[in-house]
């Protein structure tokens, strides 16, 4: 603070050149997934499986006929039991302890700013990262599975194996509800389409050893079948229960995507179409959330479809914040946690196929597509601590996240440790078992339903 235009009096009993005991606040992420996550709290451990089960719907002939009149003259009037088929989904809960930090309290005192809440303020922001990247990658692990594309450039194709980019999604399968590693007995049937066109029957699947993967969180391999044409290089290969992924131009794999490929109005259509043919119900306030990074935005604005579709739009009460927008059904929702395959992760590839840009992937989801677990133990335990008097640590429960402040133990009782921690998981349900067979007619072979990716330059 300066002081200069003061009188000399005033000058002279103004402590100068200090600075404010305050602390400004950084530039965080947008954030969105987790919000849609429904909210749950296990007894389980750290580290148990948590196995929950869902049923279907009793079977229905697509042309129902009355019993025969004759059916009172037996035991069972003419009627056959009817059975109903189940699936399990898995969560595992895990410790994510994580944001501590030590903190002198005599230098605190003459700091420029409190270190203890600027500590406690970046645990909080820490954690709410945390938790939302680990709700991203659950949803994105579960709807990117049993898409991927050859690549000859990890090893040659033969008329039995393959190396791909991504084994995600073709590693297991519903087998009377459970998932079941693919193998000769439980095998994959997977469409190639490209360069050749055949349907390879999945018999075992290996991780490379070195991940050689472009794919974010994705895990190259070895695909093993039965005798086929050997795969073509950059050819998409897709299990027949995989989930919905909607690129421009009808593009067939990540690779294939160029210039041009941007995105549209069409593409919200065509998903559209996927979550009602599917009967994903919506979000409580009748649309669904599509997380699209900005560029996803600025390139719709420019699509002459949906500039039809958004004229007059800026003054409609639909707009939230000034930047969240309802149309088509779909409520659109900008956040930077997004998942970018960069351009230079295709560089290493000796074929030519690399990407010329970065892959955008925004993604539209419906109803209970991503639950988040969390240990109740966590509560018995800061009760136990608050309960104990001669506790070196105060815990207090924000969010379900442990805040941790341990009291000093050093000789010169000046050093106050924090850290924070949080137990939990994140599973995605699967609705394998809503098929045109039993209840929905119009349903997909997709195990996962409730999402549609996008992927676009």
């Amino acid at each position: 603070m300066a002081v200069e235009n003061f009188s000399t009096m005033i000058e002279n009993t103004v402590q100068q050149n200090y600075i404010y005991r305050e602390v400004e606040e950084g530039l965080d992420s947008i954030q969105g997934y987790r919000q849609i996550a429904i909210q749950e709290e296990f007894p389980n451990g750290i580290g148990d499986t948590v196995t929950r089960t869902r049923k279907s719907r009793l079977a229905i002939s697509q042309t129902p006929t009355p019993i025969s009149p004759q059916s009172s003259l037996s035991l069972d009037d003419g009627l056959s039991p009817m059975t109903y088929s189940i699936e399990q989904y898995t969560m595992t809960l895990y410790d994510y302890a994580a944001a501590t930090g030590d903190l002198d309290v005599v230098q605190n005192l003459v700091g420029s700013f409190d270190q203890l809440l600027a500590i406690s303020r970046n645990s909080g922001v820490y954690f709410a990262q945390l938790r939302e990247r680990l709700a991203r990658n659950a949803l994105f692990n579960a709807y990117l599975g049993g898409n991927t594309r050859v690549r000859v450039d990890l090893g040659t194709s033969s008329t039995t194996t393959c190396h791909v980019d991504d084994i995600r999604g073709f590693q297991t399968l519903l087998v009377n509800g459970v998932q079941t590693p693919v193998s000769a007995t439980n095998s994959l049937n997977v469409v190639e389409s490209g360069s050749v066109s055949q349907t390879l029957v999945v018999t075992g699947v290996a991780a490379d050893g070195s991940n050689a993967s472009v794919s974010p969180g994705g895990v190259s391999g070895v695909l093993t079948f039965s005798t086929a044409t050997a795969p073509v290089h950059g050819d998409s290969l897709v299990a027949v229960n995989a989930a919905t992924i909607l690129r421009p131009n009808a593009k067939s794999t990540t690779a294939a995507l160029g210039a041009g490929d941007i995105f549209t109005t069409q593409l919200i259509l065509d998903a559209l179409v996927q979550m009602e043919d599917n009967g994903v119900p919506p979000l409580p306030d009748g649309t669904y959330p599509l997380f699209c990074p900005p560029k996803t935005r600025r390139e719709l604005m420019a699509d002459q479809d949906f500039k039809t579709w958004y004229a007059g739009r800026e003054q409609s009460s639909v707009w939230k914040k000034g930047y969240i927008l309802k149309d088509l059904g779909v409520t659109f929702v900008p956040l930077t946690e997004v998942q970018i395959q960069s351009q230079s992760s295709h560089t290493g590839n000796s074929q030519t196929d690399a990407v010329a840009q970065n892959v955008y992937r925004p993604i539209m989801v419906g109803a209970e597509a991503l639950i988040e677990g969390t240990f109740a133990g966590m509560q018995s335990y800061v009760r136990n601590v608050a309960g104990d008097a001669k506790s070196a640590v105060d815990v207090v429960l924000v969010d379900n996240i442990a805040q941790i402040l341990r009291r000093p133990i050093d000789r010169m009782g000046r050093w106050w440790s924090f850290a924070g921690d949080w137990i939990g998981g994140y599973a995605v349900p699967t609705d394998a078992t809503a098929s045109p067979s039993i209840a929905l007619p119009t349903a997909s072979n997709a195990q996962f339903k409730r999402a549609v990716v996008f992927e676009h330059v």
